[in-house]
């Protein structure tokens, strides 16, 4: 770790546990707090050694722990679903081994949960198939759980498999949000982002792959449903290889392009792209990859801040840009994704006053200042397991 690194994580450092300190003695009853944001920032916070009870971390953590009296209302990865506080306690457990009583515990219910089907297969929402808040988000927290075995996984697999079992792979056209001003949009289309769509699909199997092997089944899968994705793809007036928000739908009609500007993790060319690059490496398709990594540096040569930022959180800011070059750079040897990924730090670490508002919007791990600072910390050398639950490395 160079100098510059190390005064860039004694910064990230004092301010993570100053709002650790702040959420630890809250002035209201908190709302939805099991996010697993607090618990992996106080992991990160702690590092290697458990630090004393007292501190900042630790009194986090506690906190934490008192929320889950709360209700889950979903089983999904992330917003205070079942499998996000389970991933919550895995990584805190590794600073906190106290914790792998409670994460046992979790992790059964879980497992006894998505034995039996829950989710529709027709008219689907989101909850039926995505990752933040469906089985494409537990398939991924089962498979990176290495309390997990391959049968625990299997009616997860089984689940997403029926949903796309059709070439044209009309499951997954969605068929709620009727009349909603922020979701409508879906209806009769397949979403194409990350968080919300086929490529949250095609993360989660690639994810149990790597747990158990690639299996005919899914190599068969995987293969079309990337195939889908490079047919979905488009090249926009910047020259960036991208993708729509959605299909068009049955009837014709042309899914929102948002002119190509929602370029993030969770839509457009970052996320789809690295999802296609992990895909290809499973598979071992090297035309795949090509046009993953060819996908990355059309976005690399055109990038420009004043049009792609959008906030610093992970989901569609700048944290989850960093995150998915660095990976970039770091697997795929692109030197022109580490550049973009030191310019995000550069311009994160500019915006360490800010956290402390987007806290008193939230302690989501995707949209609030856990996944900023999570994410600093992580790129001045701190713990990377976390990033699996993003499907980054």
């Amino acid at each position: 770790m160079t100098s510059t690194h190390v005064l860039e994580r004694a910064a990230v450092q004092a301010v993570a546990e100053t709002l650790l300190r702040e959420y630890a003695v809250p002035a209201e009853p908190a709302q939805n707090r099991p996010d697993s944001g607090p618990a992996i920032l106080a992991a990160l916070v702690a590092g290697q050694t458990r630090p004393p009870d007292e501190s900042a971390a630790s009194r986090a953590v506690v906190t934490w722990l008192r929320d889950f009296r709360s209700p889950h209302y979903h089983p999904g990865l992330f917003g205070g679903g079942a499998s996000s506080r389970m991933f919550g306690l895995r990584i805190a457990a590794t600073v906190w081994p106290r914790l792998n009583e409670p994460l046992a515990k979790q992790r059964a219910r879980l497992i006894e949960y998505v034995a039996a089907p829950r989710w529709r297969t027709t008219n689907v929402g989101w909850e039926d198939y995505d990752l933040i808040v469906g089985p494409a988000g537990v398939l991924v927290a089962f498979a990176i759980d290495p309390g997990i075995d391959a049968a625990g996984r299997a009616p997860l697999i089984a689940r997403l498999a029926l949903l796309c079992e059709d070439e044209a792979l009309s499951r997954l056209r969605v068929g709620q949000y009727q009349g909603e001003k922020l979701r409508g949009w879906n209806v009769d289309r397949i979403n194409l982002g990350l968080a919300h769509g086929l490529p949250g699909i095609v993360t989660a199997l690639r994810a149990a792959a790597d747990a158990d092997g690639l299996s005919e089944e899914l190599d068969g899968l995987l293969r079309r449903l990337a195939g889908r994705l490079v047919a979905e793809s488009y090249v926009d007036d910047r020259g960036v290889i991208t993708w729509p928000f959605g299909t068009t739908r049955l009837d014709g009609h042309r899914a929102p392009k948002g002119n190509g500007r929602r370029q993030a993790w969770c839509y457009g060319c970052p996320g789809n792209a690295w999802t296609l690059w992990e895909a290809a490496r499973v598979l071992g398709d090297d035309d795949l990859g090509a046009f993953a990594l060819e996908s990355a540096r059309s976005f690399l040569a055109a990038y420009d801040d004043d049009l792609y930022l959008d906030g610093l959180g992970i989901c569609h800011g700048a944290a989850g840009l960093m995150l998915v070059f660095d990976s970039f750079a770091r697997c795929a040897g692109l030197p022109e994704a580490a550049k973009l990924a030191d310019h995000l730090t550069d311009h994160l670490m500019g915006h360490l006053d800010e956290p402390a508002a987007l806290a008193e919007t939230g302690w989501s791990l995707l949209m609030g200042a856990p996944g900023v600072l999570s994410a600093l910390l992580t790129r001045s050398g701190g713990d990377r397991r976390w990033l699996a639950s993003l499907g980054l490395r």
